[in-house]
């Protein structure tokens, strides 16, 4: 393929991506956080036709140095990783025609970096709000069996596997118009259900989860049904 991708964080979704990528002849390069600052250094000038933005967020750097850092390349597709976190927790059932509502430091940045790239790149921009992240080694089961108590057990589940995130990124990056993408699978079981099946999977202790409820919000998509069809881990059964 004649396809450069930039890809900015290659950590756990990061790396992932770029082998995938290799394994399709895509060329990539790449830069990690222990030899990248992207506060001080200089942005790599290094060509790309997909620039992928996967740093975590960075509230320390204001938004504006952090969009103003992504240089502009005439024909080149950009995509940035944000967080379903945007919506804040107040709406019960989301889509991608939601209105933001953060709360969080850092869905209060991500949400104004979304709005920052979308000025500066038009419709070369497509921001791709993940749910919680599974796979690999990586599950919130395993956090979740540390804690005395679990609040909210009725609330539904908004994950995604990374294969199937990444399946979605590279989607993303061949088409156009395509503003925001909500990557969650569309499987929404109870926490106290799924996780408590996790943790007999994984012979993990028993959770417990509390009477206290919470607002429940269900995040859907309404681009996906079309855009990305073959799920990989659509019921979130396997790491």
């Amino acid at each position: 393929m004649d396809t450069t991708w930039g890809i900015i964080g290659l950590g756990w979704l990061g790396s992932e991506l770029a082998t995938e990528l290799h394994k399709q002849n895509y060329k990539t390069w790449g830069t990690h956080s222990k030899d990248f600052n992207f506060q001080t250094d200089p942005f790599p000038e290094l060509s790309f036709d997909v620039l992928f933005l996967n740093t975590p967020p960075l509230p320390h750097i204001p938004a504006k140095a952090y969009a103003d850092k992504i240089p502009k390349v005439p024909g080149s597709k950009i995509i940035f990783i944000s967080s379903t976190s945007v919506y804040g927790q107040d709406q019960e059932r989301v889509t991608e025609s939601s209105i933001p509502k953060p709360t969080s430091e850092s869905a209060l940045w991500l949400a104004s970096v979304e709005s920052l790239l979308f000025t500066k790149f038009g419709n070369a921009l497509t921001v791709i709000r993940p749910g919680g992240l599974i796979g690999g080694q990586r599950h919130p089961v395993f956090s979740l069996s540390r804690k005395a108590e679990i609040p909210n057990g009725d609330a539904v589940i908004n994950l995604i596997h990374r294969q199937d995130l990444i399946g979605i990124c590279r989607v993303a990056a061949s088409v156009t118009e395509i503003p925001i993408i909500n990557a969650v699978t569309p499987y929404h079981p109870r926490k106290k259900d799924y996780y408590s099946q996790w943790a007999a999977q994984l012979n993990l202790p028993k959770l417990n989860f509390s009477t206290l409820s919470e607002s429940s919000r269900q995040i859907d998509s309404a681009v996906l049904p079309k855009l990305y069809r073959d799920w990989i881990c659509p019921r979130l059964d396997f790491l």
